[in-house]
Protein backbone atom coordinates (compact mmCIF):
# COMPACT_ATOMS: atom_id res chain seq x y z
CA UNK A 1 0.00 0.00 0.00
CA UNK A 2 1.38 3.14 -1.21
CA UNK A 3 1.19 6.66 0.84
CA UNK A 4 1.43 10.27 -0.02
CA UNK A 5 4.34 11.17 1.70
CA UNK A 6 2.54 14.83 2.40
CA UNK A 7 -0.26 13.19 4.42
CA UNK A 8 0.81 9.62 5.28
CA UNK A 9 1.46 11.33 9.01
CA UNK A 10 -1.33 13.10 9.36
CA UNK A 11 -4.48 11.78 11.10
CA UNK A 12 -7.32 10.55 9.11
CA UNK A 13 -10.82 11.59 9.98
CA UNK A 14 -13.46 10.17 8.15
CA UNK A 15 -16.29 12.33 7.61
CA UNK A 16 -13.99 15.04 8.44
CA UNK A 17 -15.10 14.52 12.41
CA UNK A 18 -13.81 17.39 14.43
CA UNK A 19 -11.77 18.53 11.54
CA UNK A 20 -11.91 22.74 11.60
CA UNK A 21 -11.48 23.54 8.05
CA UNK A 22 -12.87 27.23 8.42
CA UNK A 23 -14.08 29.76 10.75
CA UNK A 24 -17.55 31.47 10.32
CA UNK A 25 -19.99 33.82 11.98
CA UNK A 26 -22.99 33.40 10.50
CA UNK A 27 -23.93 30.45 13.31
CA UNK A 28 -22.96 28.19 16.07
CA UNK A 29 -24.13 24.40 16.94
CA UNK A 30 -23.18 24.26 20.63
CA UNK A 31 -24.10 20.12 20.88
CA UNK A 32 -22.31 19.87 24.29
CA UNK A 33 -25.09 22.34 25.66
CA UNK A 34 -27.44 21.35 23.04
CA UNK A 35 -27.67 25.03 21.57
CA UNK A 36 -27.70 27.04 18.03
CA UNK A 37 -27.19 30.26 17.38
CA UNK A 38 -27.01 32.43 14.50
CA UNK A 39 -24.83 36.02 14.76
CA UNK A 40 -24.71 35.25 18.98
CA UNK A 41 -28.93 35.11 19.05
CA UNK A 42 -30.33 32.04 20.23
CA UNK A 43 -32.70 30.04 17.78
CA UNK A 44 -35.70 29.60 20.48
CA UNK A 45 -35.65 33.27 20.66
CA UNK A 46 -35.62 34.65 17.33
CA UNK A 47 -38.34 31.87 16.71
CA UNK A 48 -40.35 33.10 19.22
CA UNK A 49 -39.53 36.92 18.85
CA UNK A 50 -38.21 37.94 14.85
CA UNK A 51 -40.31 37.04 11.54
CA UNK A 52 -38.70 35.31 8.49
CA UNK A 53 -37.35 38.90 7.36
CA UNK A 54 -35.64 39.63 10.07
CA UNK A 55 -34.09 36.41 10.58
CA UNK A 56 -33.08 36.06 6.91
CA UNK A 57 -31.59 40.29 7.37
CA UNK A 58 -29.81 38.88 9.78
CA UNK A 59 -27.70 36.25 8.64
CA UNK A 60 -27.41 37.67 5.26
CA UNK A 61 -26.38 40.97 6.63
CA UNK A 62 -24.90 40.43 9.75
CA UNK A 63 -27.17 42.27 12.61
CA UNK A 64 -30.93 42.57 13.02
CA UNK A 65 -31.95 44.84 10.62
CA UNK A 66 -33.70 48.81 11.86
CA UNK A 67 -37.29 49.23 10.85
CA UNK A 68 -36.34 51.42 7.28
CA UNK A 69 -33.91 48.63 6.75
CA UNK A 70 -36.81 45.93 7.07
CA UNK A 71 -38.99 47.49 4.78
CA UNK A 72 -36.65 47.71 1.98
CA UNK A 73 -35.74 44.29 2.75
CA UNK A 74 -38.81 42.65 2.81
CA UNK A 75 -39.88 45.15 -0.66
CA UNK A 76 -36.96 44.46 -2.47
CA UNK A 77 -37.79 40.31 -2.13
CA UNK A 78 -41.31 40.53 -2.95
CA UNK A 79 -39.84 42.55 -6.10
CA UNK A 80 -38.01 39.47 -7.21
CA UNK A 81 -40.83 37.16 -6.42
CA UNK A 82 -41.06 36.96 -10.29
CA UNK A 83 -40.08 33.64 -11.38
CA UNK A 84 -38.70 33.72 -15.22
CA UNK A 85 -41.34 31.94 -17.88
CA UNK A 86 -38.21 29.92 -18.99
CA UNK A 87 -37.77 27.98 -15.23
CA UNK A 88 -41.62 27.45 -15.42
CA UNK A 89 -40.99 25.54 -18.66
CA UNK A 90 -37.89 23.40 -17.55
CA UNK A 91 -40.36 22.63 -14.17
CA UNK A 92 -42.88 21.44 -16.69
CA UNK A 93 -40.55 19.61 -19.21
CA UNK A 94 -39.53 17.53 -16.09
CA UNK A 95 -40.95 13.62 -15.34
CA UNK A 96 -43.43 13.81 -12.79
CA UNK A 97 -41.61 11.40 -10.70
CA UNK A 98 -38.51 13.66 -10.13
CA UNK A 99 -38.32 14.83 -6.54
CA UNK A 100 -38.85 18.21 -5.79
CA UNK A 101 -34.91 18.55 -4.52
CA UNK A 102 -34.13 17.44 -7.75
CA UNK A 103 -36.31 20.13 -9.67
CA UNK A 104 -34.84 22.63 -7.52
CA UNK A 105 -31.35 21.73 -7.97
CA UNK A 106 -31.76 21.77 -11.75
CA UNK A 107 -34.22 25.35 -11.25
CA UNK A 108 -31.58 26.92 -9.41
CA UNK A 109 -28.58 26.16 -11.77
CA UNK A 110 -30.84 27.04 -15.10
CA UNK A 111 -31.98 30.32 -13.08
CA UNK A 112 -28.08 32.06 -13.35
CA UNK A 113 -28.75 31.07 -17.12
CA UNK A 114 -31.40 33.72 -16.94
CA UNK A 115 -29.87 36.36 -14.95
CA UNK A 116 -28.10 39.11 -17.08
CA UNK A 117 -26.42 41.46 -14.00
CA UNK A 118 -22.55 41.63 -13.22
CA UNK A 119 -19.81 39.21 -12.58
CA UNK A 120 -20.18 37.89 -8.64
CA UNK A 121 -17.38 39.80 -7.12
CA UNK A 122 -18.70 43.19 -5.25
CA UNK A 123 -20.64 42.60 -2.23
CA UNK A 124 -23.43 44.56 -2.96
CA UNK A 125 -23.77 42.40 -6.12
CA UNK A 126 -23.57 38.99 -3.52
CA UNK A 127 -26.22 40.34 -1.30
CA UNK A 128 -28.75 41.06 -4.46
CA UNK A 129 -28.62 37.82 -5.70
CA UNK A 130 -28.92 36.01 -2.05
CA UNK A 131 -31.98 37.67 -2.23
CA UNK A 132 -32.74 36.79 -5.46
CA UNK A 133 -31.85 33.25 -4.74
CA UNK A 134 -34.27 33.12 -1.46
CA UNK A 135 -37.29 34.82 -3.05
CA UNK A 136 -37.23 32.32 -6.00
CA UNK A 137 -37.25 29.55 -4.21
CA UNK A 138 -40.55 28.89 -2.42
CA UNK A 139 -42.07 29.66 -5.56
CA UNK A 140 -39.68 27.06 -7.26
CA UNK A 141 -40.42 24.30 -5.00
CA UNK A 142 -44.32 25.66 -5.08
CA UNK A 143 -44.74 25.74 -8.65
CA UNK A 144 -42.98 22.04 -8.82
CA UNK A 145 -45.30 20.78 -6.20
CA UNK A 146 -48.46 21.88 -8.05
CA UNK A 147 -47.78 20.44 -11.50
CA UNK A 148 -47.16 17.14 -9.44
CA UNK A 149 -50.39 17.70 -7.84
CA UNK A 150 -51.84 18.45 -11.21
CA UNK A 151 -53.31 21.77 -10.25
CA UNK A 152 -51.85 25.33 -12.12
CA UNK A 153 -49.67 27.20 -10.79
CA UNK A 154 -49.67 30.41 -8.56
CA UNK A 155 -47.88 33.62 -8.81
CA UNK A 156 -46.58 35.23 -5.24
CA UNK A 157 -48.94 38.09 -4.31
CA UNK A 158 -46.91 41.13 -2.85
CA UNK A 159 -49.65 42.31 -0.32
CA UNK A 160 -48.47 38.55 1.42
CA UNK A 161 -45.06 37.62 3.52
CA UNK A 162 -42.74 35.67 2.47
CA UNK A 163 -44.07 32.49 4.87
CA UNK A 164 -47.73 33.78 3.66
CA UNK A 165 -46.44 33.11 -0.03
CA UNK A 166 -45.32 29.88 0.63
CA UNK A 167 -48.07 28.44 2.06
CA UNK A 168 -50.49 30.49 -0.26
CA UNK A 169 -48.58 29.51 -3.25
CA UNK A 170 -48.66 25.80 -2.37
CA UNK A 171 -52.17 25.30 -1.24
CA UNK A 172 -53.92 28.04 -2.98
CA UNK A 173 -55.53 29.70 0.09
CA UNK A 174 -54.10 32.22 2.37
CA UNK A 175 -53.70 30.68 5.34
CA UNK A 176 -54.58 32.16 8.94
CA UNK A 177 -52.33 33.66 11.29
CA UNK A 178 -51.45 30.28 13.07
CA UNK A 179 -50.61 28.61 9.91
CA UNK A 180 -48.64 31.89 8.63
CA UNK A 181 -46.67 31.51 11.96
CA UNK A 182 -45.89 27.60 12.29
CA UNK A 183 -44.27 27.83 8.55
CA UNK A 184 -42.34 31.54 9.27
CA UNK A 185 -40.84 29.54 12.69
CA UNK A 186 -40.39 26.46 11.08
CA UNK A 187 -38.29 28.16 8.22
CA UNK A 188 -36.49 30.38 10.87
CA UNK A 189 -35.15 27.72 13.06
CA UNK A 190 -33.90 25.57 9.85
CA UNK A 191 -31.78 28.73 8.18
CA UNK A 192 -28.52 27.56 9.54
CA UNK A 193 -26.91 24.84 11.37
CA UNK A 194 -22.71 25.12 10.99
CA UNK A 195 -20.83 23.18 8.52
CA UNK A 196 -23.62 20.56 7.83
CA UNK A 197 -23.03 18.59 4.32
CA UNK A 198 -24.94 20.72 2.39
CA UNK A 199 -23.53 24.02 4.13
CA UNK A 200 -20.16 22.77 3.78
CA UNK A 201 -20.62 21.81 -0.11
CA UNK A 202 -22.03 25.48 -0.64
CA UNK A 203 -18.48 26.86 0.65
CA UNK A 204 -16.69 24.24 -0.82
CA UNK A 205 -17.90 25.19 -5.07
CA UNK A 206 -18.29 28.88 -3.68
CA UNK A 207 -14.58 28.81 -3.05
CA UNK A 208 -13.56 28.31 -6.97
CA UNK A 209 -15.18 31.64 -7.47
CA UNK A 210 -18.37 30.19 -9.29
CA UNK A 211 -21.46 32.25 -9.31
CA UNK A 212 -23.57 32.02 -6.55
CA UNK A 213 -26.58 30.02 -8.28
CA UNK A 214 -23.93 26.92 -9.26
CA UNK A 215 -22.69 26.79 -5.13
CA UNK A 216 -26.40 26.68 -4.16
CA UNK A 217 -27.29 24.67 -6.08
CA UNK A 218 -24.99 21.97 -5.46
CA UNK A 219 -25.74 22.55 -1.73
CA UNK A 220 -28.95 21.57 -2.28
CA UNK A 221 -27.56 18.12 -4.15
CA UNK A 222 -26.02 17.42 -0.73
CA UNK A 223 -29.31 18.11 1.01
CA UNK A 224 -31.35 15.44 -1.52
CA UNK A 225 -29.21 12.59 0.09
CA UNK A 226 -30.91 10.40 2.56
CA UNK A 227 -28.30 11.11 5.47
CA UNK A 228 -28.99 14.77 5.27
CA UNK A 229 -32.09 16.33 4.42
CA UNK A 230 -35.03 13.30 3.93
CA UNK A 231 -35.73 12.11 7.55
CA UNK A 232 -38.30 14.19 8.27
CA UNK A 233 -40.49 12.56 5.35
CA UNK A 234 -38.93 9.05 6.60
CA UNK A 235 -40.43 9.81 10.14
CA UNK A 236 -43.75 9.98 8.24
CA UNK A 237 -42.72 6.25 6.60
CA UNK A 238 -42.04 4.99 10.02
CA UNK A 239 -45.63 6.13 11.14
CA UNK A 240 -47.10 4.35 7.83
CA UNK A 241 -44.81 1.19 9.25
CA UNK A 242 -46.14 1.25 12.67
CA UNK A 243 -49.79 1.38 11.44
CA UNK A 244 -49.27 -1.67 9.24
CA UNK A 245 -47.06 -3.44 12.36
CA UNK A 246 -50.35 -2.97 14.18
CA UNK A 247 -49.06 -2.12 17.61
CA UNK A 248 -46.18 0.38 18.18
CA UNK A 249 -44.02 -2.03 20.95
CA UNK A 250 -44.01 -4.70 19.06
CA UNK A 251 -42.69 -2.84 15.99
CA UNK A 252 -40.22 -1.22 18.15
CA UNK A 253 -38.97 -4.90 19.53
CA UNK A 254 -38.90 -6.29 16.43
CA UNK A 255 -36.62 -2.95 14.85
CA UNK A 256 -34.27 -2.99 17.89
CA UNK A 257 -34.07 -6.68 17.75
CA UNK A 258 -32.54 -6.37 14.33
CA UNK A 259 -31.07 -2.89 14.75
CA UNK A 260 -32.75 -1.21 12.55
CA UNK A 261 -32.75 2.57 12.56
CA UNK A 262 -34.93 5.18 14.40
CA UNK A 263 -36.06 7.83 11.69
CA UNK A 264 -35.44 11.30 13.91
CA UNK A 265 -33.18 10.25 16.05
CA UNK A 266 -29.67 11.48 16.52
CA UNK A 267 -27.48 14.12 15.81
CA UNK A 268 -23.63 13.80 14.73
CA UNK A 269 -22.74 17.02 16.51
CA UNK A 270 -25.66 17.47 19.84
CA UNK A 271 -25.15 15.67 23.03
CA UNK A 272 -27.54 17.27 24.68
CA UNK A 273 -31.58 17.36 22.87
CA UNK A 274 -31.65 19.30 19.16
CA UNK A 275 -33.11 22.51 20.56
CA UNK A 276 -35.15 22.61 17.29
CA UNK A 277 -36.72 19.79 18.24
CA UNK A 278 -37.77 21.13 21.17
CA UNK A 279 -39.17 24.38 19.35
CA UNK A 280 -40.86 21.89 16.54
CA UNK A 281 -42.28 20.17 19.60
CA UNK A 282 -43.73 23.00 20.83
CA UNK A 283 -45.38 24.51 17.61
CA UNK A 284 -46.89 20.72 17.08
CA UNK A 285 -48.58 21.19 20.97
CA UNK A 286 -49.69 24.69 19.59
CA UNK A 287 -51.29 23.35 16.12
CA UNK A 288 -52.96 20.41 17.64
CA UNK A 289 -54.44 22.17 21.04
CA UNK A 290 -57.78 21.41 19.66
CA UNK A 291 -57.46 17.99 18.76
CA UNK A 292 -58.62 15.05 20.69
CA UNK A 293 -55.77 12.82 21.07
CA UNK A 294 -53.76 13.29 17.80
CA UNK A 295 -52.89 9.59 17.18
CA UNK A 296 -49.61 10.46 15.32
CA UNK A 297 -48.26 12.77 18.42
CA UNK A 298 -49.11 9.99 20.72
CA UNK A 299 -47.35 7.21 18.38
CA UNK A 300 -44.16 9.68 17.95
CA UNK A 301 -44.29 10.80 21.58
CA UNK A 302 -43.97 6.40 22.96
CA UNK A 303 -41.54 5.86 20.00
CA UNK A 304 -38.81 8.72 21.45
CA UNK A 305 -39.63 7.20 25.11
CA UNK A 306 -38.39 4.20 24.32
CA UNK A 307 -35.78 4.70 22.28
CA UNK A 308 -34.24 7.26 24.68
CA UNK A 309 -34.53 4.13 27.01
CA UNK A 310 -33.60 1.55 24.84
CA UNK A 311 -30.27 3.66 23.67
CA UNK A 312 -29.62 4.57 27.37
CA UNK A 313 -29.63 0.80 28.11
CA UNK A 314 -26.17 1.25 25.87
CA UNK A 315 -24.59 3.82 27.12
CA UNK A 316 -26.12 5.45 23.83
CA UNK A 317 -27.91 9.47 25.18
CA UNK A 318 -29.46 9.40 21.74
CA UNK A 319 -32.33 12.43 21.40
CA UNK A 320 -34.73 12.92 18.74
CA UNK A 321 -33.62 15.54 15.94
CA UNK A 322 -35.26 18.64 14.31
CA UNK A 323 -36.69 16.07 11.39
CA UNK A 324 -38.53 14.34 14.19
CA UNK A 325 -41.37 16.82 14.60
CA UNK A 326 -41.35 18.17 11.55
CA UNK A 327 -43.48 15.91 9.51
CA UNK A 328 -46.81 16.02 11.90
CA UNK A 329 -46.61 20.05 11.69
CA UNK A 330 -46.29 20.03 8.07
CA UNK A 331 -48.77 17.57 7.37
CA UNK A 332 -51.61 19.92 9.88
CA UNK A 333 -50.43 22.82 6.92
CA UNK A 334 -51.54 20.35 4.52
CA UNK A 335 -48.33 19.49 2.68
CA UNK A 336 -47.74 16.14 1.21
CA UNK A 337 -44.69 14.29 2.39
CA UNK A 338 -42.79 14.69 -0.51
CA UNK A 339 -42.55 18.04 -0.07
CA UNK A 340 -41.11 17.99 3.29
CA UNK A 341 -37.10 18.08 2.78
CA UNK A 342 -37.31 20.60 0.29
CA UNK A 343 -39.07 22.76 3.07
CA UNK A 344 -35.40 22.31 4.53
CA UNK A 345 -34.04 23.85 1.85
CA UNK A 346 -36.82 26.80 1.38
CA UNK A 347 -34.83 27.89 4.89
CA UNK A 348 -31.60 26.70 4.27
CA UNK A 349 -30.94 28.73 1.45
CA UNK A 350 -30.70 31.57 3.63
CA UNK A 351 -27.54 30.42 5.44
CA UNK A 352 -26.04 29.06 1.88
CA UNK A 353 -26.13 32.36 0.74
CA UNK A 354 -25.10 33.67 4.50
CA UNK A 355 -21.94 31.37 4.21
CA UNK A 356 -20.99 32.58 0.59
CA UNK A 357 -21.34 36.11 1.15
CA UNK A 358 -18.85 35.42 4.39
CA UNK A 359 -16.33 33.22 1.87
CA UNK A 360 -16.41 35.99 -0.61
CA UNK A 361 -14.76 38.32 2.40
CA UNK A 362 -11.52 36.60 2.10
CA UNK A 363 -11.90 33.65 0.01
CA UNK A 364 -9.25 30.80 -0.29
CA UNK A 365 -9.96 27.89 -2.39
CA UNK A 366 -10.85 24.45 -0.38
CA UNK A 367 -8.34 21.88 -1.28
CA UNK A 368 -8.35 19.11 1.46
CA UNK A 369 -5.32 16.58 1.28
CA UNK A 370 -6.56 12.95 0.81
CA UNK A 371 -4.15 9.84 1.70
CA UNK A 372 -3.53 7.85 -1.43
CA UNK A 373 -3.44 3.49 -0.42
CA UNK A 374 -3.64 2.25 -4.01
CA UNK A 375 -0.72 0.99 -6.01
CA UNK A 376 2.74 3.13 -7.88
CA UNK A 377 4.65 1.97 -10.29
CA UNK A 378 2.86 0.27 -12.68
CA UNK A 379 4.48 -1.44 -15.64
CA UNK A 380 1.77 -0.69 -18.54
CA UNK A 381 1.02 -3.49 -20.56
CA UNK A 382 0.24 -3.47 -23.99
CA UNK A 383 -3.35 -4.31 -24.72
CA UNK A 384 -2.50 -7.01 -26.85
CA UNK A 385 -0.43 -8.88 -24.13
CA UNK A 386 -3.21 -8.63 -21.26
CA UNK A 387 -4.96 -11.76 -20.35
CA UNK A 388 -8.26 -12.37 -22.57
Amino acid sequence: MAQDPVAQNQTIKRGMDDLVVDTTAVSWVDGQRGRLYYRGYRVEELAKKASFEEVAYLLLCGHLPSQQQLLAFTWKLRQLSHTPEKIIRILQELPRHTAPLAALQTALAALGCTDPGPKYSEEETLLGLAMRIVAQTPIILAAFYRLNQGACILSAREDLSHAENFLYMLSGRVPNAHETRAMEIALIIQMDHGFNSSTFTARAVASTLTNMYAATSAAVGALSGPLHGGASEQVVEMLKEVEEWGDVDSYLDHLFAHGGKVMGMGHRVYKQRDPRAVVFEELLEELTRNEKKPKDIQILSHIAERARAHFATRDQPIHVNVDFWSGAVYKRLGIQPILFPAIFAAARIVGWCAHIIELRQNNRLYRPLSMYTGAVDLKFTPLKDRPT
